[in-house]
């Protein structure tokens, strides 16, 4: 894997937060009829880990099957991945992406981040230092990223540098006209997509309208994938569902519904 990722920077390499929430669609074209007839399934991405060690903390006792998201350029990044690796839960590198409302970025733009504008080489050059600090994630989101993920020639870009890493794709659909998941699949990276934001509004009623209508497309489509965000009052909100989760849905871990769908 090593080997093809420096080959394709040799190929490419010159000579010489707050959160971003768009409107998410509720379908889009992907796997359909691979899983199983257990189902429906329910994956839950918990985004934004390394901010906050409190949150981690509070977030690794939770007994529902989820994945987490950690950011890989934080304070808490090391410490998130080592309480998720304790208790034995999945996570996934949860990849800075320039959003619309961002100032264009520019070679001298501090912080890591993919974004518009970026060579393929500046591209790897990110995406290198990501994996190395995050080296047990099995997988890739988009943190932000409306701007970026809606370039088709950056995700291209990004989707190629992606393919050298045993690492599978999540779109985070922070913009209805993204083009990273297709691109993931073009390049044969295993992708998935977001279909709802659990709690983008801190507000339990709201939490349970998203979760409910979450519920609904699973239903109809045999597995849905939600994010939340490692935030206190989602915390409580995941407590309380722990012991009343409704029959008819089971809860899985990303990882494994990549599994179930058959998707490598």
């Amino acid at each position: 894997m090593i080997a093809r990722i420096f080959f394709f920077l040799l190929l490419v390499l010159p000579a010489s937060f707050s959160g971003e929430l768009r409107a998410q669609p509720e379908d889009s074209s992907g796997p359909e009829g691979a899983i199983s007839s257990e189902g429906p399934y329910f994956a839950l991405v918990i985004d934004d880990f390394g901010f906050s060690r409190k949150m981690t903390t509070g977030f690794a006792a939770l007994k529902l099957p989820v994945t987490w998201a950690i950011l890989p350029f934080e304070l808490h990044s090391v410490f998130a991945a080592e309480e998720a690796k304790e208790a034995e839960i999945p996570y996934i590198i949860h990849m800075p992406m320039g959003a619309l409302k961002d100032s264009a970025w520019t070679e001298n733009a501090t912080g890591n981040v993919v974004d518009t504008g970026m060579s393929p080489g500046a591209v790897a050059d990110v995406l290198l230092q990501a994996v190395e600090t995050l080296p047990d994630a099995v997988g890739l989101n988009n943190h932000r990223g409306s701007r970026a993920t809606a370039d088709v020639a950056l995700m291209d870009s990004f989707m190629e540098i992606l393919s050298g890493f045993s690492l599978f794709f999540l779109d985070s659909r922070t913009n209805a006209f993204s083009a990273a998941y297709s691109k993931a699949v073009e390049k044969g990276v295993p992708a998935l997509y977001s279909s709802v934001f659990l709690d983008h509004q801190a507000d339990e009623a709201f939490m349970e309208t998203q979760f409910l209508r979450a519920l609904d497309i699973a239903k109809r489509r045999g597995w849905v994938v939600v994010i939340a965000h490692a935030r206190s009052e989602t915390l409580r909100y995941l407590q309380k569902l722990e012991g009343a989760f409704p029959e008819g849905c089971i809860f899985v871990t990303l990882p494994e519904l990549f599994r179930l769908l058959r998707i490598r």
